[in-house]
């Protein structure tokens, strides 16, 4: 194939692949036997590009013990622990934070063989790699490298490698992730500096910096804006699947869980990608430090609801943990423990008891006794029917009314005679009690957005 020369793709497929919710990025679809040839091409280069390439740069880094190309999430997430150590060690330092517009589209074919040929690459695979994307570009809807083989990344770190020899010249440290690029400096008109002469050099290679994405950070913010990128990494290879994320993600939690007190905002991050990445890697944390965290009580719980049915401490803890002194002052954290007990169906004499104590407690928050109201009403005890009644009748606040004669009627304690005198006494009532005497086998319990 390669002999006859039948090797340059004549017709390929460009898929508008989603970047966020408005922007798109062209992804190539080769057939099988050009990404064959184009793969063993560009692999047949990375041992000699990768040698010319700085420390500072990580991404598709070539492991030549495994003769493979590093896996792109993990390169991406060392290079976020290397920016942590490095920021942690300079925290009065700036940051620069910059990247290349439509990179791989303005990528000049000539320009990256020559750069191929000053490495003295082999020269069978510079030829293929030449032919192949000069073919690319003249007989098809695209420019540049092909977006969707991994091996693109490669021949894209050489095509930047000026700009990292220009930095390291200028004695600043950088980090360089395909075109993300980050620079530290302690100095905010010498990183300036350093932005506009990788501009004059980009512009050179057919290039331009993303004015939208280039800013340079202050030092009392890095952190954050360190923290965030890691977690951008994290989201992003949780929803695509990608290997290694997972280990990433828990040794994040175990990061975020081993501080006192953990980061709130690190927390709730982690709970949600563990619970839609399946892992229970939280669960045995999370029940023994339910007391240490009201304010995450939502968050827990949706994450704890996940792995209910399969792991059968949780429905003992979460029934403890209505009683609880640590959550018994925060409403909130009881709410929503309330709304579990009651979506899972978890029903003992300790939980009732403590049902009870919230509903006759007229100094708890009218909310929290509207979801005592309820779980009676779905779990009633011997007898529980005719007290809810008498507590509806003893209840002077309306909503917490409501939601006793809802629970009246699920505990069998409202009859179609009492709910008619209901409506007939009650005006404030009456749609409740009409809609109540229509039968409906089972009334929705209210719940936020993440229970439903």
């Amino acid at each position: 194939m390669i002999e006859a020369g039948d090797y340059q793709p004549d017709t390929v497929d460009v898929v508008d692949l989603p970047k966020d919710r408005l922007m798109v990025r062209p992804l190539t679809r080769l057939q099988l036997n050009h990404r064959l040839i184009y793969d063993a091409a560009a692999l047949a280069v990375a041992p000699v590009v990768n040698n010319a390439m700085p420390d500072a740069v990580w991404s598709s880094r070539w492991w030549e013990r495994k003769r493979r190309v590093l896996a792109p999430t993990w390169s991406w997430m060392q290079m976020q622990r290397a920016v942590r150590r490095f920021q942690k060690q300079n925290p009065d330092w700036h940051m620069a934070r910059t990247d290349v517009t439509s990179f791989y589209e303005h990528i000049e074919v000539d320009a990256l063989v020559e750069d191929l040929n000053t490495l003295s690459a082999p020269k069978w695979a510079v030829e293929i790699l030449s032919g192949f994307l000069h073919a690319l570009n003249d007989l098809n809807n695209v420019s540049g490298l092909p977006q969707g083989p991994d091996t693109s990344g490669i021949l894209a770190n050489l095509y930047l490698l000026q700009i990292d020899l220009e930095i390291q010249r200028l004695n600043f440290t950088h980090f360089r992730y395909s075109d993300d690029i980050i620079i530290f400096g302690s100095d905010w008109i010498q990183l300036r500096e350093v932005i506009l002469r990788i501009n004059r050099i980009l512009r050179s290679r057919n290039l331009i910096l993303s004015s939208t994405k280039t800013r340079i950070v202050d030092s009392k913010d890095v952190l954050t804006e360190v923290e965030d990128m890691e977690k951008d990494a994290i989201n992003y290879g949780v929803q695509q699947k990608l290997p290694d994320t997972l280990k990433e993600l828990k040794l994040f939690f175990d990061r975020t869980v081993s501080e006192r007190p953990p980061s709130a905002r690190d927390l709730k991050f982690s709970l949600t990608q563990l619970r839609r990445a399946e892992s229970p890697h939280a669960v045995s944390w999370l029940l023994r430090n339910l007391g240490e965290i009201p304010h995450l009580a939502r968050e827990v719980l949706v994450y704890l609801g996940r792995f209910h049915e399969t792991d059968p401490r949780i429905s003992y803890a979460v029934a403890n943990s209505l009683t609880d002194q640590r959550l018994a002052i925060y409403s909130y954290a009881q709410q929503h423990i309330l709304i579990y007990l009651i979506k899972y169906r978890i029903v003992d004499t300790f939980t009732q008891k403590a049902a009870w104590d919230i509903l006759t407690d007229r100094n708890a928050d009218g909310f929290l006794r509207e979801f005592a109201a309820r779980y009676i009403g779905r779990h009633p005890a011997s007898g529980d029917g005719p007290r809810l009644r008498l507590q509806f009748m003893n209840e002077e606040n309306l909503r917490v009314r409501r939601a006793l004669l809802v629970a009246c009627y699920e505990s069998g304690g409202a009859t179609n005679d009492y709910l008619s005198k209901i409506s007939k006494s009650h005006s404030s009532l009456r749609l409740t009690a009409e809609y109540l005497k229509s039968g409906p086998k089972i009334i929705p319990t209210p719940q936020p957005k993440d229970w439903t």
